[in-house]
């Protein structure tokens, strides 16, 4: 008798054991990707800013934008962030401006 030609055969004993523990296993992976996903994200953070006379927006994001961001597309944001239409500002308003921490 060859070594090779001997196949072992498994029986399913318990179909709702095995499900149960499929379920479970499947359960598992799928909270772990989860929250490897989630653990990622973190809440934008602002800062309150109140223009002055002479400020623009670009002024204002050349002082809170560091150099890892294109300074166009923190403008942008600033002005999402506060339902702006325009760049103008006027003295004495209140922006929020996204800060990293």
């Amino acid at each position: 008798m060859n070594i090779f030609t001997k196949k072992k055969k498994y029986a399913l004993k318990n179909r709702a054991r095995f499900f149960t523990f499929l379920f479970s296993v499947s359960l598992i992976a799928f909270i772990i990707v989860y929250t490897a996903s989630v653990s990622g994200y973190a809440e934008p953070s602002y800062q309150k800013v109140t223009v002055r006379s002479g400020d623009s927006l670009w002024s204002i994001a050349r002082e809170y934008c560091d150099d890892r961001h294109d300074i166009r597309e923190y403008i942008y944001n600033v002005r999402k962030i506060n339902n702006m239409d325009s760049s103008l500002l006027m003295a004495d308003t209140t922006l929020l401006i996204p800060v990293e921490e």
